[in-house]
């Protein structure tokens, strides 16, 4: 199989995961839970690694992303790929140069310059964005206490203070790969919760 990003969904996005569609990439990975386990955070490490040598400053930000893309990938076609590395390092080949596209803040000069028409689509997307904060703000309610306390602190901070941070949360959760794990797995949650709410805000 090549690592190339023909394996992209048609729609050009990963879906918002389920957990069906978590588990289902877990069983891709292995059908023994352990290993699947063991494997997943392999496939982790290695990504992380290749955003840090790329020179991303939000290397975990962009392999839980490219985690996400890759289960949802593989949650529709199950069969059509059989090398998890390969299939993870394609995906993150792409969310890279995806990130090289993003906009920086601070650098939008050129928005002086804009269109009416690209007025119109810079308003959306803040309208959409003020969307999705209401929607995380409802679907982080629905978690129970412990869950959205673990989360929020999983995010929290950049750099130095996020690393003391997951270090702080390993000692109390029992180790730095169960945090992962169950971080990834409240994370698809909130994704189908965001997903479903915002679709219903724009009925």
């Amino acid at each position: 199989m090549s690592a190339s990003m023909s394996a992209e969904p048609a729609s050009g996005r990963a879906k918002s995961l389920t957990n069906e569609a978590f588990a289902s990439f877990l069983l891709w990975l292995s059908e023994d839970h352990e290993r699947a386990a063991v494997q997943y955070l392999e496939i982790r490490r290695i990504l992380v690694k290749f955003f840090v040598r790329k020179g991303c400053v939000h290397s975990e930000e962009l392999t839980d992303r490219t985690l996400d893309r890759a289960a949802a990938i593989v949650y529709e076609e199950p069969e059509k790929y059989s090398s998890p590395h390969a299939l993870c390092c394609g995906v993150a080949r792409k969310v890279w140069l995806e990130s090289l596209r993003e906009v920086v803040p601070g650098t939008l000069d050129h928005v002086n310059l804009a269109t009416p028409q690209s007025l119109a689509a810079v308003n959306l997307e803040r309208e959409a964005s003020e969307c999705e904060e209401r929607c995380l703000g409802l679907c982080l309610d629905e978690l129970s206490p412990r869950e959205r306390e673990m989360i929020v602190k999983y995010h929290q901070f950049q750099g130095s203070k996020k690393i003391e941070m997951r270090k702080r949360l390993a000692m109390e959760y029992g180790g730095l790969n169960k945090v992962r794990i169950a971080a990834y797995r409240i994370r698809v949650r909130l994704h189908g919760c965001i997903s479903g709410c915002v679709r219903r805000s724009s009925t």
